[in-house]
């Protein structure tokens, strides 16, 4: 009785791969969402890849924001206005962290960063940015 549970339950994750398949999305694939929603200034793609707890800092500890509504009043404006893109030079996952070489340009100046995701449950619970 207890193998034929056992290749029941094998046949069904092969047949409905769903079921076998673990729901969780990498973390650079969340990454890379939000990257895609900032370039083309979709702010509610781009603010779903946050949990609304998340926080963001200048590295090390320098609050930045608070909170996915933070990020909305910081965000917005410059989406409305269509003037800012990023580039991603590098990217390096480890972990629950994805960590990007990028290049903001915003108003045609354009900023450096290192910026370190920590991914939890497919949202963006925090943010460290290193500045140049």
């Amino acid at each position: 009785m207890k193998t034929t549970v056992l290749i029941f339950l094998a046949l069904s994750a092969l047949t409905f791969p769903s079921l076998a398949a673990d729901s969780k999305t990498s973390p650079l694939a969340v990454v890379n969402k939000r990257m895609d929603a900032y370039n083309k200034h979709d702010l509610k793609s781009f603010l779903d890849t946050y949990a609304d707890n998340v926080e963001v800092f200048t590295y090390p500890t320098k609050s930045l924001a608070k909170g996915k509504e933070h990020l909305k009043s910081i965000f917005e404006p410059m989406f409305k206005e269509g003037a800012v893109q990023v580039t991603i030079h590098t990217q390096l996952e480890n972990d629950s962290y994805v960590i990007n070489h990028e290049t903001v340009e915003y108003l045609g100046k354009k900023t450096k960063y290192l910026s370190i995701y920590k991914v939890e449950n497919n949202l963006i619970t925090e943010v460290r940015f290193v500045r140049d």
